[in-house]
């Protein structure tokens, strides 16, 4: 009977594969980490079944007996593109690996879990060409690097039912650069234009929580977890690089003494999430899971930076007014032998970035995810690796090109790629 139920493992992996067709996801954030969570598209709410669930489900670290350890990588490969009767500009091809590391202690016969965790749930990059790229005088970069240190209590209640939480201290780097025309009075001449980079970083940080539930039986199980928003604020530099500056007597003076270095101050919200999801096993070898996540980005009505430098202070709000956002993930995983399981993935995670908020600093639509990957185990360490796809809709776009062509209409295309590599390791 064993057999016959393992024939039926990989064709309900092929079928999940096959049923992408009813899911799309954004390309802001990373929701998934290491290589079983990537292979899933971050369908494991309710199992939670690694030292992962200190970022799923808190909660589910119950079920970890002993001293658990996991630490992985990333590997993410996005490529964006905007076309327009202008040209087609891409933009440049960052490849990034955003860690992670994972502890969770149970002692044994204690109803009591501890853990803490370290990962990277906000990985972003997005980077124009800064000379030819007709969008640069709204974002010619953004760049959103947060890691979070996450500490964390679970109590396993009995009867299956286990609740835990944590503090999430979130902190990293952000950096927005865009170009700016400015006129310098020569005389004799006139008023001369000079284009300028801007660019202004900041060190931020916030402090926030989660909470969660967790419920699990032989065959089935389900979880909800509570994040709050984490609105991230701090400051760094600003500097200007002047582009293409005309030989022309006093014009350089001018140009040190109005845009010398400075400093900057910049915010960006990180949104509160409620997710949940439920697990079946027809099967002990195989294990499907469905996840819904809502995020309110709604609330995140604008980005807000200032920048100071030695002839005054200027502060500027970049309009956002982002939609909320209600993603679907599916995965499923099935043990192949012992030691070897296959496992895959869609998901549909709409952008909250809308057609008329798109902008070049997050230019993504909705997207299609389809993962895939495999684990094999040995009696104390284990290892993961998995693989998912983004393919973003291509969207439609007015305005990205203020000073040259503001009425012209254009395009914007995204995909992206990310690996994930896990080990896990168990200490009895």
């Amino acid at each position: 009977m064993r057999l016959r139920r393992r024939h039926v493992v990989p064709l309900c992996l092929v079928l999940g594969l096959l049923m992408a067709d009813l899911a799309a996801a954004s390309g802001f954030g990373l929701f998934q980490h290491g290589g079983r969570a990537i292979g899933q598209v971050g369908a494991l709410t309710a199992r939670a079944p690694d030292p992962s669930a200190l970022t799923y489900n808190p909660a589910a670290i119950t079920q970890l007996e002993g001293l658990q350890a996991m630490a992985g990588l990333d590997f993410n490969n996005a490529e964006d593109a905007y076309e327009s009767p202008t040209g087609r500009f891409a933009a440049d091809h960052i490849i990034q690996f955003p860690p992670l590391a994972y502890l969770t202690w149970k002692p044994k016969d204690s109803s009591f879990a501890l853990g803490i965790g370290l990962d990277a749930p906000f990985w972003y990059v997005e980077d124009w060409e800064p000379a030819l790229f007709p969008g640069r005088f709204i974002s010619r970069r953004f760049m959103l690097r947060v890691y979070e240190l996450h500490p964390v209590a679970a109590w396993e209640m009995g009867g299956g039912w286990s609740i835990g939480g944590g503090v999430r201290y979130l902190f990293g780097s952000m950096e927005q650069d865009d170009s700016i025309i400015s006129q310098f009075f020569i005389p004799g001449t006139g008023n001369v234009p000079v284009e300028l980079e801007r660019n202004a970083d900041a060190d931020v940080d916030d402090l926030t929580y989660d909470l969660a539930l967790h419920y699990t039986q032989p065959a089935w199980g389900w979880g909800v977890v509570y994040r709050g928003a984490a609105n991230l604020k701090g400051n760094g530099d600003l500097d200007f690089q002047p582009r293409n500056v005309p030989n022309i007597p006093g014009l350089q003076t001018q140009i040190d003494q109005r845009f010398g270095s400075g400093s900057s101050r910049q915010s960006f919200e990180i949104p509160r999430e409620l997710r949940g999801g439920i697990w079946v096993a027809p099967y002990p070898e195989l294990r499907l899971e469905l996840d819904a996540s809502w995020q309110s980005w709604s609330s995140l009505e604008a980005t807000s930076i200032t920048y100071s430098n030695p002839i005054g202070t200027l502060s500027e709000e970049i309009p956002r007014d982002w939609d909320d956002t209600i993603s679907l993930r599916l995965g499923v995983e099935g043990e192949i032998t012992e030691a070897f399981m296959l496992f895959g993935g869609v998901a549909y995670e709409p952008s909250p970035a809308t057609g008329e908020n798109a902008a070049p600093d997050f230019p993504r639509s909705d997207a299609m995810v389809y993962a895939a990957g495999f684990s094999y185990g040995f009696p104390q360490i284990s290892f993961d690796v998995g693989y998912s796809f983004h393919e973003h809709n291509s969207r439609s776009v007015e305005g990205q090109e203020p000073l040259t062509n503001p009425t012209r209409s254009g395009r914007y295309t995204s995909s992206d790629q990310v690996w994930g590599f896990g080990v896990r390791w168990r200490f009895q």
